[in-house]
């Protein structure tokens, strides 16, 4: 497979996973999916705090690996944009709407908040699994972090937002 169908793919995917939640929770309450409007202040100093996570976690272990722009310039334009699509803007929405959106309204009503978030982060790790161990481990921890942000916001989209800027900064 090619850059490009290889990039179409992930954003069909993406695209794909989140008009299967919101068609198949079309009678869930926005609420309980976290698809309400959120604590703007809240939500900026969990963004804050997530960022430091984030950029702290990279200078520590460097999970990111080095700056590489090599891919991005022998990479066809439309492939490069579908990947930022896919990974920096839809496979965020898709994975939030599932796990901290459908998954984690879910399992609230019946385990409560804190084993919520940890499971819904560990399963949104696994997820991963072809990263190595030290990088899932921050992915876990990601994922409690944007669980709490689910919780305490009652708003998936500060999720979202985070996640999105941690998979742009990942991918650069």
């Amino acid at each position: 497979m090619g850059p490009i169908e290889s990039a179409a793919m992930k954003v069909a995917v993406a695209g794909g996973v989140s008009v299967i939640v919101l068609f198949r929770t079309r009678n869930v309450p926005r609420e309980e999916l976290g698809i309400v409007r959120p604590p703007l202040a809240l939500s900026a100093v969990l963004l804050v705090v997530y960022l430091g996570w984030m950029l702290g976690s990279d200078a520590l272990i460097h999970w990111r690996g080095p700056w590489g722009w090599r891919p991005w310039l022998v990479a066809p334009l439309a492939a490069s944009a579908m990947r930022v699509l896919a990974v920096g803007i839809l496979g965020p929405i898709a994975e939030e709407l599932l796990f901290r959106g459908w998954f984690f309204g879910l399992l609230d009503k019946r385990l409560g908040p804190v084993p919520t978030i940890l499971v819904t982060a560990i399963g949104w790790a696994l997820l991963h699994y072809d990263y190595t161990w030290q990088v899932i481990a921050v992915i876990v921890v990601d994922g409690l972090l944007l669980g709490l942000s689910r919780w305490k916001t009652r708003s998936v989209f500060p999720s979202m937002v985070m996640h999105a800027l941690y998979n742009l900064y990942a991918i650069w």
